[in-house]
């Protein structure tokens, strides 16, 4: 059986690269800056400004934006070490 899933993941990833790039142009590093504590909050609160402007502005979620959301939480959970660069 094709997982179409998976098939579909480095196509996915070299969006979310040019994504993470652009992110990158306009605000650097300063993900490092903000701890783990509280992240959860902190996306939701990104989330539900998304859902808004979908809901009041007709724009569409911005799927991979919210992908490198949840990007930037894995990394500062499964790499504290880097936070720790920056403070």
């Amino acid at each position: 059986m094709k997982n179409e899933l998976i098939d579909l993941l480095p196509e996915r990833m070299e969006q979310l690269k040019t994504q993470l790039e652009s992110d990158y142009k306009r605000w650097g590093n300063t993900w490092k800056k903000r701890p783990e504590e509280g992240q959860e909050e902190r996306i939701f609160d990104d989330l539900m400004d998304y859902f808004d402007q979908f809901v009041n502005a007709d724009q569409p979620i911005p799927w991979l934006k919210v992908m490198g959301l949840a990007h930037i939480a894995l990394v500062r959970e499964q790499y504290p070490e880097m936070l720790e660069e920056e403070r």
